[in-house]
């Protein structure tokens, strides 16, 4: 299987680094759509959309984003990234992302984790405390739905179920299932034994300690019978690509600045410094990808040579990044990146049905937008 390429996006509405100024849900949901139409357009293998419950992401209902998408798109995979599902009905949920299975044609998948924030706990019930117990309980409900039309339970963590129908069901008649894992033996393990593909997050020396973890998983996968399509692995990265490498390392920072920064003050750490945003862009094994083409193309198959990874994801919405910044950067890595990368790990690019690779994205000073472009250049 060819490398696979992909966008994850939370609907970020943080206030601009430099104007403070807040883009509004409605725009960042309409530019979201634009963003996903353009990757369809350019070969992007999948798009993936995560949920928040707070004021900084338009995106909470991820479904309705994603059926939106699927009505404007014509191939790309479309999947949440991760959706809480401790904080969730998994017979609603299957019958969400069954009813976007069949309206998008079979390009619905569905990712799951176990929740890190507090705001869906707050809104929906639960203790993030209790959150893995949960998950597990409700993952085990999810499987047994995907399996069998008919299903029965009776746990604690939702009414029970005798023999009850849950309908409709996916195309195939079984959904694309990924888990947001921990690098580590335990969750990749169980991950193999129940046949769900895997998203996680490795960077620096971690890919080295994941890559035999990886190996793991696939040989314990295969020995309990699941094909190879469900047996993948993702891993992300963020971070912006432009022509040269000093124009997107100079201009992601400062998105990169405020939103590590927020993160790390609640964590009582200090903001991160130029010299180590520096240093961790120039690591090629580090998770922010900022630079040219060329840089990102050499860091992916750098990566891929220690980790094998089947999905290479990239976040670009990260502190109100400026729309334009991010249709070029997806723009990039469609026409340059994602060919130059699968021509070295010898699969093909993939064009737009009309056999051209030029992009057609839209001018997002339209009337009515308040984006924020130019204000790094």
């Amino acid at each position: 299987m060819t490398l696979e390429f992909g966008v994850f996006s939370f609907g970020d509405t943080y206030p601009h680094p430099s104007t403070g100024v807040r883009q509004s849900a409605r725009d960042s949901l309409r530019d979201l759509l634009e963003r996903i139409r353009l990757a369809d357009e350019l070969g992007f293998d999948y798009y993936g959309v995560g949920e928040h419950h707070r004021s900084d992401f338009s995106v909470s209902a991820v479904s309705t984003v994603l059926a939106a998408a699927a009505s404007i798109t014509a191939r790309i995979r479309l999947g949440t990234a991760t959706t809480v599902l401790t904080t969730d009905d998994p017979v609603r949920l299957y019958e969400q992302f069954a009813t976007l299975d069949l309206l998008s044609g079979g390009r619905a998948e569905l990712g799951v984790g176990s929740g890190v924030f507090p705001e869906p706990f707050l809104l929906f019930g639960g203790s993030l405390d209790e959150r893995r117990a949960v998950f597990d309980d409700k993952l085990d409900l999810l499987l047994a739905i995907d399996e069998n039309e008919r299903v029965s339970y009776d746990g604690t963590n939702r009414p029970a179920l005798a023999d009850a129908q849950v309908w409709p069901r996916a195309l195939t008649g079984h959904l694309d299932i990924w888990v947001a894992a921990s690098a580590s033996e335990a969750s990749l393990r169980r991950a193999a034994r129940l046949g769900l593909n895997v998203q996680t997050s490795a960077t620096g020396s971690d890919l080295h300690e994941l890559a035999p973890l990886v190996a793991l998983y696939r040989a314990e996968s295969s020995a309990h019978g699941w094909p190879a399509g469900r047996r993948r692995v993702a891993i992300g990265a963020h971070g912006i690509v432009d022509t040269d490498d000093r124009s997107a390392i100079d201009s992601f920072y400062p998105h990169y600045r405020d939103y590590v920064g927020g993160m790390r003050v609640n964590r009582g750490k200090p903001a991160p410094s130029r010299d180590s945003y520096d240093t961790l862009v120039a690591d090629r094994e580090s998770a922010v990808f900022a630079g040219s083409p060329q840089r990102v193309v050499d860091k992916i198959l750098h990566q891929h040579a220690i980790v094998g990874h089947d999905r290479q994801l990239f976040q670009i919405d990260w502190r109100a990044v400026p729309q334009l910044t991010q249709l070029r950067t997806i723009e990039l890595i469609g026409t340059q990146v994602l060919p130059a990368v699968r021509a070295e790990l010898g699969g093909s690019a993939t064009t737009h049905p009309s056999g051209s690779n030029t992009p057609t994205f839209h001018d997002s000073t339209r009337e009515g937008a308040t984006h924020h472009q130019g204000v790094f250049s």
